[in-house]
């Protein structure tokens, strides 16, 4: 701006005097007219410094592991149009489910929109993303499933999220139902934490530790609001009382075809409106994944939990669930899932002290965003009865999500 002042005084100086007042009104006017093209061109650069500064500052995904799920990415440079237009998902989950039970239970006998997801992500800046996911549903109203900030660049080298989330723990909390090898989650998340997994409000804390070790390792801690998800049965009905949870994950490369990953979770949190914390959690994880080629692999997972509630009478509760997922081809795979889980509360007329399922399941990848399965489980539950479940699903993705189907 300096120089283009300097040229016209320049200009001014070269002027004769004699000049008429439509020449000075002309020059007048092409004058303006350069010092708007400056002024664009300087907002131009401006907008690919910024851009320029989004790529240099671009953070690699944390702890990626070969084949097996990591942390959210960091934030991936935004174009112009990005800015603006944050990415957007739809995912639907239809089930055809057909129960032996004739209570009219969630879904039972009838298909159905299990869950519609509205997805929505973006980078906020070059040291943060938000996520948002909305959720539908035919059995109830619109909620909020997930709405956090992740922040990346923290001192000390940790990221940490704050809002409605899936914490860190175990294997089947942190991901979504699309994700999953089965149409349900496990038996013990189920009775435990919530029929649709443990969503909570609240602030962890995660970082990768630097160890002399070929392990790598990223450990976890948050605090979060009280209370289960729905269904759930571990903690009280209070969310005054929070919940604080650590987790710690393991993973090494065994060789060039097979990996494996092993955890610990703690929770600990309360069963009533007191101050105290009666209920403490402890879980373990592990899952192994061998690659026979290209498109074959043999997935082993299996989580367990103990649960100890002070001052009842059911104090020390376990369950468990282990997985075998064998991928057959591209678009080919089957598996099978046992179950067996002790009763949070299990009234003393029940024959049984637990709930143990078989779970088969089929699956045909039509491609990375659409996906069949076919599934049958057979659950003896604890009071006597007997619960056979065959359950068809179709789930589908359009636009962007973070979690393909295949």
């Amino acid at each position: 701006m300096r120089i283009l002042m300097i040229l016209i005084l320049c200009m001014g100086c070269l002027v004769p005097a004699t000049a008429n007042a439509d020449e000075m009104a002309l020059l007048a006017l092409q004058v303006r007219e350069l010092t708007q093209t400056v002024r664009d061109l300087k907002l131009t650069v401006e907008n690919q410094s910024r851009e320029i500064a989004i790529l240099k500052n671009q953070t690699p995904p944390p702890f990626t592991t070969s084949g097996l799920v990591s942390s959210p990415a960091a934030p991936a440079s935004r174009s112009l149009q990005g800015r603006w237009n944050p990415d957007i998902g739809v995912v639907a989950d239809s089930v055809l489910k057909l129960d032996s039970p004739k209570a009219d239970a969630e879904g039972a006998d009838r298909l159905s929109v299990r869950e519609l997801e509205l997805v929505f992500g973006s980078a906020v800046d070059p040291y943060s993303r938000f996520d948002a996911t909305i959720s539908f549903s035919d059995f109830e109203a619109a909620s909020l499933e997930e709405a956090y900030l992740t922040c990346f660049e923290l001192p000390w080298d940790l990221k940490a999220r704050i809002g409605r989330f899936k914490p860190r723990v175990g294997k089947a909390i942190p991901v979504h139902r699309d994700s999953l090898e089965t149409v349900d989650e496990p038996l013990v998340i189920q009775r435990y934490f919530g029929l649709e997994g443990y969503n909570k409000t609240g602030l962890d804390v995660s970082k990768i530790l630097d160890l002399p070790s070929p392990v790598t390792h990223e450990f976890t801690a948050g605090i979060l609001e009280g209370g289960n998800s729905e269904g759930g049965t571990a903690f009280g009905s209070t969310k005054r009382r929070p919940t604080i949870y650590a987790h710690l994950k393991n993973y090494a490369d065994i060789n060039e075809a097979t990996g494996l990953e092993a955890g610990g979770s703690y929770l600990v949190g309360s069963r009533d409106a007191d101050s105290n914390f009666e209920v403490q959690i402890l879980g373990l994880d592990g899952t192994w994944i061998h690659h026979l080629n290209s498109v074959q692999n043999v997935k082993l997972q299996g989580e367990v939990f103990h649960m100890n509630r002070e001052e009842t009478e059911d104090s020390s509760l376990w369950g468990a669930y282990g997985l075998v997922d064998f991928r057959i081809n591209s678009q080919w795979a089957v598996g099978f899932r046992f179950d067996d889980v002790e009763l949070v509360d299990n009234p003393v007329s029940n024959p049984n002290k637990a709930d143990i399922g078989y779970t088969g399941h089929l699956t045909f990848y039509q491609s990375e965003f659409a996906r069949w399965r076919a599934q049958f489980s057979h659950i003896d539950l604890a009071n006597g009865n007997d619960d056979n479940q065959v359950l068809l699903q179709g789930t589908f993705a359009i636009g962007e999500h973070k979690h393909k189907l295949t």
